[in-house]
């Protein structure tokens, strides 16, 4: 067997036409001394398969055969001395290996760069189809999609889409001839089979075979890929008309964009909620809460026009401050409450009234430190530059990445600690001190703890990458302009003001005796608010955040402007996504009418409804709980 190229050359002046053959020859294992039975192009051309009848195949590298003489690559196709081949050809593409035996097996193959996490050149068995009455003897393919047909030797025809591994049409000749050749007419509306003594035609509609459940919400192995995957593209990528519906990376996004936005969203919206109903003024309340609720009528759009052009942008250039802010400004806050209580009284009551906007201007003071720390923890944790940090895992450690899930992590665990042992140890002695000094110790006790939490993320931290545990690559990868951390952010501003609204309505409904009863006891506003009123209003705040997670899941306009509209399944919080909603938006105007795709789009809205109703009907179980413990207060 030689391999090679046929060059002609015509002389001008004679017409004289000199045909030249360079090539070399294919060497084959010892056991060979015959010419193959099948010789296939593979691909672009440039593999070449020399297979026997008894499922011995040799592969070769035919790109550089001038240069380098292709060794060959040995393997079975059957694994079974008893088969044979009966019938072998490529699926539309070039790049599937349909191969089929004498006992009825049809079965695909596809060379991969890697198998089981090794690389290298490997031809793998990816699709087993149902096994038919007897030996395959014809392989019809299809000239528009991954249809094909199949002829057996007792007059059997099968209709199989490889992609999916439906079986699309079963039927049995009335003669029972064996099948010598069969196809699928051009418009896949038809197929006809040829006998010894006979022209078969039928009619069928194939209807969507593209699409089964399995292969919408399972994995599937596509062309081009080394493993099964969850894929959602509509669109061709290669020369096979491979469409890769996968509705789970459009799930995950649509999960992934509510849990960033509710994350950000729903302790602001709460906090505020219980602030406005129980701390603020009743001047103040009349400004503050119609404002924010004029926040709910911007349209997203909007929003998403600002997340997506101009707050993206601007958010690239400064990642780690943006990331400070995101615990900066809540310390602040907290600070900023431990100072005013180390006023005197009378200028307490004095100022109450503009307490509400003292903690306005702790924003912007906060933003400011931020950016001030910003190129210095950028430096210590990020190794100077976090955009190569992120990209380059050889750079610097992991320990920047550790901090910034364990930073709320350990708020947590030290906020646990001081509540249930030092606080009441404090308290014990509270009588003994004047307020002022209590105070102090209020303030002393909160930057004890402010640096016992950051003390205690690093070494969690460095002790987790020390062991070699690196995360980037997991929650925190190479960064997208457009990703989950600023959808999250921009999103979060269309969620408080729903929450807030509703939230802060619960709380004003609780009856005001309640309130009393607890002052009359010598408890603080504070403490009324944790033990009385919150729990008493709990049914309403959990059904304020339901409805604010209904808009973050049904949310369109923001997401598709901001959120990169990449179908990607990863928890990068720099990463973009693509979510079911925005999906339907993007592609249904021109999806074509009563498609496969077009249907697809359908059934992903129908998913959106069913995640919707699903969490509905949980809130709800868990509404009527939170409300027959309220009534038993």
């Amino acid at each position: 067997m030689r391999i090679g190229t046929i060059s002609e050359n015509e002389n001008m002046f004679t017409g004289d036409v000199e045909v030249a053959f360079d090539g070399v020859e294919l060497p084959l294992s010892e056991k060979r001394t015959t010419i193959p039975d099948h010789v296939i192009f593979y691909g672009v051309g440039d593999r070449v398969y020399l297979v026997w009848n008894d499922g011995e195949v040799h592969r070769f590298d035919t790109r550089n055969f001038k240069s380098n003489v292709p060794t060959p690559i040995v393997e079975d196709l059957l694994n079974n001395s008893s088969l044979n081949i009966t019938s072998i050809r490529l699926a539309l593409g070039n790049t599937t290996l349909l191969v089929g035996d004498s006992a009825g097996n049809l079965t695909g193959w596809l060379q991969t760069r890697s198998k089981d996490g090794q690389p290298g050149d490997y031809l793998r068995k990816v699709h087993k189809l149902p096994q038919g009455p007897g030996s395959v003897t014809s392989i019809g393919l299809s000239s528009r999609s991954r249809m094909i047909s199949i002829g057996y030797e007792d007059g059997t025809v099968k209709i199989f889409h490889v992609t999916t591994d439906q079986e699309i049409l079963s039927t049995t000749l009335e003669s029972g001839n064996e099948i010598i050749s069969t196809f699928i007419t051009p418009k896949e509306d038809g197929i006809v089979a040829l006998t010894k003594d006979s022209l078969w035609h039928a009619d069928f509609d194939p209807k969507h075979p593209e699409a089964s459940l399995a292969s919408l919400f399972g994995p599937v192995w596509y062309e081009g890929y080394d493993e099964p995957r969850h894929i959602w593209q509509s669109s061709f990528a290669s020369a096979a008309p491979e469409v890769k519906l996968g509705l789970r990376p459009l799930i995950f996004g649509t999960l992934k964009a509510t849990f960033y936005t509710m994350l950000f969203g729903t302790p602001i919206a709460l906090l505020g909620a219980i602030y406005t109903s129980e701390f603020l003024s009743r001047r103040s309340k009349s400004i503050i809460k119609p404002s924010i609720e004029m926040m709910a009528s911007l349209p997203s759009v909007v929003l998403g026009f600002l997340a997506g052009l101009v707050m993206a942008p601007f958010v690239e250039y400064i990642i780690p401050q943006m990331l400070t802010c995101v615990f900066l400004i809540p310390g602040a806050f907290v600070l900023g409450g431990h100072l005013w209580q180390l006023l005197p009284r009378q200028l307490q009551l004095r100022f109450s009234h503009v307490r509400f906007w003292l903690m306005v201007i702790t924003i912007p003071i906060a933003m400011a430190i931020a950016y001030l720390l910003g190129p210095y923890i950028e430096e210590l944790l990020f190794s100077g530059d976090i955009r190569t940090w992120l990209e380059d895992h050889s750079q610097g450690n992991g320990v920047g990445a550790w901090m910034i899930l364990w930073l709320p992590l350990s708020i947590l665990i030290v906020g646990a600690f001081f509540v249930t042992v030092v606080t009441p140890k404090v308290r014990l002695g509270a009588y003994k001190h004047s307020r002022i000094k209590f105070a102090f110790m209020a303030l002393a006790r909160f930057l004890l703890a402010s640096a016992a939490v950051v003390f205690v993320a690093w070494v969690i931290s460095f002790a987790l990458d020390s062991l070699g545990w690196d995360p980037r690559g997991t929650y925190i990868d190479k960064y997208d302009q457009r990703n989950a951390f600023v959808v999250g952010f921009v999103m979060g501003f269309a969620v408080i003001p729903i929450i807030y609204t509703i939230a802060e309505d619960a709380l004003s409904t609780v009856p005001n005796h309640l309130r009393s009863g607890s002052y009359g006891t010598g408890a603080t506003t504070w403490q009324t608010s944790m033990r009385i009123v919150i729990p008493t209003a709990m049914s309403g705040l959990f059904s304020a955040v339901m409805v604010g997670l209904g808009r973050a899941v049904g949310e369109t306009m923001i997401v598709l402007m901001a959120g990169g509209n990449t179908s990607v399944e990863d928890w990068n919080m720099f990463n973009g996504f693509r979510t079911l909603s925005a999906n339907i938006a993007v592609e249904l105007p021109e999806a074509v009418r009563n498609s496969t795709h077009y249907r697809t789009l359908f059934l992903a809205a129908l998913t959106l409804f069913v995640l919707t109703f699903i969490v509905n009907t949980v809130a709800e179980l868990v509404r009527l709980r939170f409300r027959k413990r309220a009534y038993q207060l």
